[in-house]
């Protein structure tokens, strides 16, 4: 993932840029300017327990003096409107995206800044609100560039609940076990469960190794028709509980990429964790795994394209940069599944995809999925 377009280093300093002023904004949305996310979609971002955003915003982070290119229009003459919680990061964004080479870019503030500036954005794109519901979501990344080429580009969602102090994984990667189990100990939790939303092909399961050093109180959990072991198998509906039954993720079954896809659903939080079946702007491979893209697409249109439009959309990867969507903007833009089925079919049947690198050690290892002899 090519994170930017020059080294921090090489770019020339620029100060950061001060909020937009209203009527720059207003012409700038009517005439067709692209909203950036520049904050991490967790809850750390959320304003007393709400996270906040804007509907139909790239989701963008903006860390370490950089953000991702990819992400963002290929134009670098288009507008951008950026924000965050109040403007400050927004600003440091504007800068670095000009010095990149973008040639209009628009401090839009946050909830946190300019009232006026937040209400005009949110009254003309529209809002979404997010309740955590006293608890924690947080995202990780196994960074492929990071590592040498060796990642997975996964993306993991920890989510914890104050009350109980339980805390529940979603798709751990083998790699980032450490990682991920110090995050929930700087939290003060205690892993209870450990979900795959398939078997993998891109990398192994942290699982059985989360299971190893946690000990007995942690259970890996595995759709049923994935066809592998695990301590629950878990059937299309299935309301996964934790947080001693306060909190809870509903089961849908989303086969296609694989047989045994399942998303996770958290309609408390109006979230949705969809593995490999719905990526922002697209969709899992079918050509493996007992893959179908007919499959693919009836689950998303049945499943997961008839979930509330606000619905955040967390996928188990993005090669872009990117972090989160919504299930109406993917209803509305994703450039495969707006398609009609038959082209859909076409188009998947002919993408000509490389062999999975590390399909031959991670399947059958994610067939244990944690659970050995």
């Amino acid at each position: 993932m090519d994170i930017q377009s020059a080294a921090p280093e090489a770019l020339p300093p620029v100060a950061a840029i001060a909020p937009a002023a209203i009527e720059d904004l207003v012409e700038a949305l009517g005439n067709g300017a692209i909203l950036v996310d520049v904050r991490p979609p967790v809850s750390s971002e959320a304003i007393d327990g709400v996270l906040r955003m804007l509907s139909g915003a790239i989701s963008s982070p903006f860390a370490d003096g950089a953000m991702s290119i990819d992400a963002l229009p290929v134009d670098k003459k288009a507008t951008l409107i950026l924000n965050c919680r109040s403007g400050n990061r927004a600003g440091k964004a504007c800068a670095f995206l000009l010095a990149s080479g973008y040639t209009s870019v628009l401090n839009g503030g946050g909830p946190l800044g300019p009232a006026e500036q937040w209400q005009a954005l949110a009254e003309t794109r529209g809002e979404l609100v997010i309740p955590m519901h006293g608890g924690g979501l947080h995202q990780l990344f196994d960074d492929d560039s990071a590592s040498g080429g060796s990642g997975s580009s996964t993306l993991s969602y920890i989510l914890t609940d104050e009350a109980s102090k339980e805390a529940i994984i979603i798709d751990p990667v083998l790699e980032q076990v450490e990682r991920d189990l110090a995050v929930i100990d700087r939290l003060g939790c205690r892993l209870v469960l450990a979900l795959n939303t398939h078997c993998h092909a891109d990398h192994v399961t942290g699982s059985g190794m989360l299971k190893a050093k946690v000990g007995p109180g942690l259970q890996s959990c595995i759709s049923k028709s994935a066809g592998a072991r695990a301590d629950r198998l878990l059937d299309e509906g299935e309301l996964v509980r934790w947080a001693d039954g306060k909190r809870s993720l509903k089961v849908l079954s989303t086969p296609g990429h694989t047989t045994g896809c399942v998303s996770f659903y958290d309609p408390d939080c109006g979230c949705v964790y969809t593995g490999d079946t719905l990526l922002i702007g697209g969709c899992g491979r079918t050509d493996f795994q007992e893959g179908s893209a007919e499959t693919l697409y009836d689950s998303v249109h049945s499943q997961l394209f008839t979930l509330p439009e606000g619905t955040l959309v967390y996928p188990a990867h993005d090669y872009k940069g990117r972090r989160c969507s919504s299930i109406g903007e993917e209803r509305r833009s994703n450039l495969r599944l707006t398609k009609p089925k038959e082209a859909f079919v076409e188009l998947m049947g002919n993408l000509n995809l490389s062999y999975p690198k590390k399909i031959d050690v991670a399947l059958p290892a994610n067939l244990m999925c944690g659970v050995q002899d």
